[in-house]
């Protein structure tokens, strides 16, 4: 077997992972309105306290002490029931649903439905080969290539095939422009959101990502980069090098493979030492977190999923934990997950996802 092939074999941590995820479509759920009064439970328990007798001081003193504590568990059950009066339980919306549903192309003012019927054959026309799933240029006719829009809706990723043969996969909710075919000395696209790219090498012709925040310079590689807000831009290094920009700073850095940077508000890049099968797993159709705070975890299935995201007790978006599901099945199944792992109690109902 060749080092290649040990090197993309999964990991021991990352097997049993995914094999627990497709086992629990056939294992029946626990009962997590049980744990979740199990839970709340905990939070109205009281200490034991001695009954002898200890003179009438320390009766008097006893009884001041017991109507204080009394008073203080009554007074943090309300807090802890009405979230409203607590700065920590503070309701919090942390993502929004979408109205568009379908995978869009724009080109002035022609705009495309990938999934509409004809469009493929319009686009085929054009040398542009479209499905609902997939979109090739390699075979481009324009003799003046314009460029492209391409948009995913929440709850669906996207495989694109540029003219030079770059391959990229769109996750959802994420926008790319390109050009019908590359001209000049730099092969740019411009990305907001996420994406996977397995770039073509043409040592002469440099490939570029510019985003709002950063732009991600190479010649041919692998890697997964991300930029829907300022507070996740990343991009992760699977293979080759690539080098990062600020788009205010001149000063580019480099990456290795098996790194991740991360950039700030301040211009800088944050390196560290990941690893790489977590950040690129949603391309194989599993969602896998590790050690990473709810809030993201939340805001993921949002994006997938389609729903509004509500945390009613605020100081748990923060709570850190690991956690893999199918993107293949349903949002219930998703939240059952999630909910075994008792650190939260998660609803689902009228398109919007409760955290309390």
């Amino acid at each position: 077997m060749e080092d290649n092939d040990l090197n993309n074999m999964p990991r021991p941590r990352e097997e049993m992972d995914v094999r627990r995820t497709f086992n629990r479509r056939y294992v029946q759920q626990p009962d997590v309105d049980a744990a979740w009064r199990k839970f709340s439970a905990k939070h109205t328990s009281t200490e034991k306290t001695d009954n002898k007798p200890h003179g009438n001081i320390r009766m008097i003193w006893g009884f001041i002490a017991g109507v204080a504590a009394t008073v203080a568990v009554m007074l943090s059950l309300n807090l802890w029931n009405n979230g409203t009066d607590s700065p920590q339980n503070e309701v919090t919306q942390v993502f929004n649903a979408s109205n568009n549903s379908d995978v869009v192309l724009m080109s002035g003012d022609m705009t495309y439905m990938l999934s509409a019927s004809g469009c493929d054959s319009v686009l085929l026309a054009q040398g542009v080969a479209a499905t609902a799933d997939s979109l090739s240029y390699r075979d481009v006719l324009s003799d003046k290539p314009q460029m492209m829009t391409l948009v995913t809706p929440h709850g669906k990723d996207y495989h694109v095939t540029l003219s030079d043969g770059t391959e990229m996969w769109l996750n959802a909710g994420s926008r790319l422009i390109f050009p019908e075919r590359f001209t000049g000395d730099r092969r740019i696209v411009e990305l907001e959101g996420e994406a996977y790219f397995a770039v073509s090498k043409d040592a002469q012709h440099p490939f570029e990502v510019r985003t709002r925040f950063f732009t991600a310079s190479v010649l041919g590689t692998a890697f997964n980069l991300r930029a829907y807000t300022a507070t996740d831009a990343h991009v992760v290094l699977v293979e080759g090098k690539v080098a990062l920009q600020d788009r205010n700073n001149s000063t580019p850095i480099l990456i290795e493979p098996g790194q991740k940077a991360q950039w700030n508000e301040q211009g800088q890049f944050v390196v560290n030492q990941i690893d790489v099968h977590s950040y690129i797993q949603w391309k194989d159709g599993f969602f896998y977190f590790d050690d990473v705070p709810l809030v993201e975890v939340l805001q993921e299935l949002g994006r997938w999923y389609n729903v509004d995201v509500i945390f009613e007790n605020s100081h748990k978006m923060n709570a850190r934990l690991h956690f893999v599901a199918d993107r293949n099945q349903n949002l219930h199944s998703a939240l059952n997950h999630l909910n075994m792992l008792d650190i939260v109690h998660v609803m689902e109902e009228n398109n919007k996802i409760t955290v309390r």
